[in-house]
């Protein structure tokens, strides 16, 4: 089975990796591109929609917004050496400058001698050594490069900020009107983050966008329960929840298994970092860990470095194909079953038992809203799930769900559309090495009986290929 993958890819998209010579290379590998609003929503970014888009419109474009974070606002990377002095500056624009660093910070000047500043990627490291009317100079603690758009911490310094700015408002704006597809606010430390932008959203035409708060801050960790309830799915930044973790006594296992009793995404982040003048990115034992908890995804840094982005995509591609087929068999236990959705949940598991009990090559379904696909995709099937939906909003969310497939269908969908169109795709996705006597499920999971729209009958059928 060469043209599928379970694990999905977020990408960050910058200069290098929006070019379409480099895109055609990795656009069947990626899943979802991200949009970072870290410098702005520009005319850049308006054409890496459109470049993508016209490679592959089938791919969901994620915007990343800023919330209260603070950035390097220099375009340009900066090299430090240790001890060295460098001052620092507000501004709020985009700053071609490699001498002295530019950070969006309207509040440097109320900071004291001895602030520590720490750059996120970089892992550069400095302290405030004087302070002097519009002049700000800093000595280097922990040296490196200093990388464009970098995200700047402030040790032991609270910042006074609003989740949803009139920054982020205005760049979300730009992007409705681009084409963006789902959202990932940074910095939620509350559920009322993501109803505050659910609400703005509204007001905009938009409410039906799929949400994923992304998980980074101790407050947030603290809050994730109320979080995930009003959110799509959630986004963990691990490396920056490491020690809040231990205090909640949490694991990575435990915080990715909260979405997944949901039938809702966990996706991982990797920032990467720069170690002897080169960018690494993540290991094989991280993948392999993750992999086995049935991550749905694994989000890529904002602009790769734009080292060779090629090659970063490819080889995480390569290495997740090889560990997808060795994830640890698992007892099959009952999940936790929504009240709400009873039937649904009991179709949904018979469904995935049914793959463990007889040679099933896929499984083919219908979803009106995500949820059958999300909570199937949940109990890490070993077979490819082909998703069809009405719905654009869900059409994008199921690429972002582990092991399936999703497929946009017309308004006059029916059952037998169903099973002549998954057919065709199952053929693609196995490039016609499938037998006609592979057995092939068909699930329709809701509350009703009998879908009038579609003449669908809840439940399960087992065919043989060559009867579908």
């Amino acid at each position: 089975m060469n043209n599928f993958h379970f694990s999905k890819i977020i990408a960050g998209v910058g200069p290098t990796l929006a070019k379409e010579t480099v895109l055609s290379k990795v656009i069947n590998m990626v899943d979802v591109f991200r949009i970072s609003l870290s410098g702005g929503f520009d005319d850049n970014n308006k054409k890496y929609i459109d470049t993508i888009m016209k490679l592959d419109n089938s791919k969901t474009i994620m915007m990343e917004t800023r919330g209260s974070d603070i950035r390097v606002k220099n375009v340009l990377d900066i090299k430090v050496k240790a001890r060295q002095n460098i001052e620092i500056d507000y501004s709020e624009y985009a700053q071609e400058h490699d001498k002295k660093i530019f950070m969006d910070a309207s509040f440097l000047h109320e900071l004291k001698i001895g602030q520590v500043i720490k750059f996120q990627q970089s892992g550069v490291v400095i302290k405030i050594k004087s302070s002097k009317e519009n002049l700000i100079m800093c000595e280097v603690v922990e040296w490196g490069k200093i990388i464009q758009f970098d995200r700047i911490f402030f040790n032991n310094y609270t910042l006074d900020l609003p989740f949803l700015g009139e920054r982020d408002k205005h760049d979300i704006l730009w992007g409705l009107e681009y084409g963006i597809h789902v959202m990932a606010p940074s910095l939620v430390k509350t559920r009322d983050d993501i109803l505050e932008l659910k609400q703005f959203l509204s007001t905009k035409n938009a409410s039906n966008m799929k949400i994923l708060a992304k998980i980074e801050t101790e407050e947030a960790l603290d809050n994730i329960d109320e979080i995930l309830d009003v959110s799509d799915g959630l986004i963990f930044v691990f490396e920056k929840i490491e020690k809040a973790m231990k205090t909640l006594k949490l694991n990575e296992e435990m915080l990715i298994q909260k979405c997944k009793i949901l039938g809702k995404p966990a996706i991982v982040t990797f920032v990467g970092k720069f170690e002897k003048n080169k960018y690494q990115l993540i290991n094989e034992t991280q993948l392999k860990k993750f992999s086995n908890m049935a991550a749905d995804a694994y989000m890529l840094d904002t602009l790769l470095q734009e080292d060779d982005p090629l090659t970063m995509i490819t080889q995480l591609s390569d290495t997740l194909d090889n560990l997808e087929l060795k994830i640890t068999a698992q007892e099959l236990t009952r999940f936790y079953v929504n009240n709400e959705f009873m039937v649904r949940d009991y179709i949904i598991y018979n469904a995935h038992r049914a793959t463990q009990e007889v040679d099933v090559r896929a499984i083919v379904l219908y979803t009106e809203n995500w949820y059958s696909a999300g909570r199937l995709s949940s109990l890490k099937p070993r077979v490819p799930i082909i998703a069809f939906t009405k719905s654009d909003e869900n059409y994008r969310y199921l690429n972002m769900l582990r092991g399936v497939r999703g497929y946009k269908i017309s308004q006059s969908f029916s059952y037998e559309n169903l099973k002549r169109i998954g057919k065709e795709m199952i053929r693609i996705i196995f490039k016609g090495n499938i037998s006609l006597d592979d057995k092939i499920i068909i699930v329709q999971a809701t509350e009703a009986i009998t879908d009038e729209k579609t003449g669908m009958i809840n439940g399960l059928e087992l065919y043989k290929f060559k009867n579908i």
